[in-house]
């Protein structure tokens, strides 16, 4: 159930069968949604293997995991933006080449 309050919704989220009421931007609703979706699966995930006692442990190994996953995507994301930039960077310079055989 979400309550419009100006630009903010107030969003009540599940996370581990507990309610959370967070406020955030009417437009940024869905991506909440997603993310308290994403760390619930991950939370139940973890209290299922059996490994890890309690919801505070939980949480904190959710976080780890879900830390990592986005580090290596922003290392993945490093990696194909250098790329972009060689192949421009080539691409720019056979635009010069191509040119440069035209114009002789």
């Amino acid at each position: 159930m979400t309550t419009i309050s100006g630009t903010k919704k107030t969003v009540k989220i599940s996370i581990m069968k507990q309610q959370y009421t967070v406020s955030c931007e009417e437009e940024a609703v869905e991506n909440l949604m997603s993310a308290a979706n994403y760390l619930d699966r991950h939370m139940q995930t973890i209290a299922e293997s059996g490994r890890v006692l309690g919801i505070d442990r939980c949480a904190i190994m959710a976080g780890l995991n879900i830390s990592n996953e986005l580090l290596e995507l922003q290392r993945k994301l490093e990696v194909h933006e250098s790329t972009i930039s060689r192949l421009r960077s080539l691409n720019e310079q056979l635009d010069k080449f191509v040119g440069d055989l035209k114009s002789t």
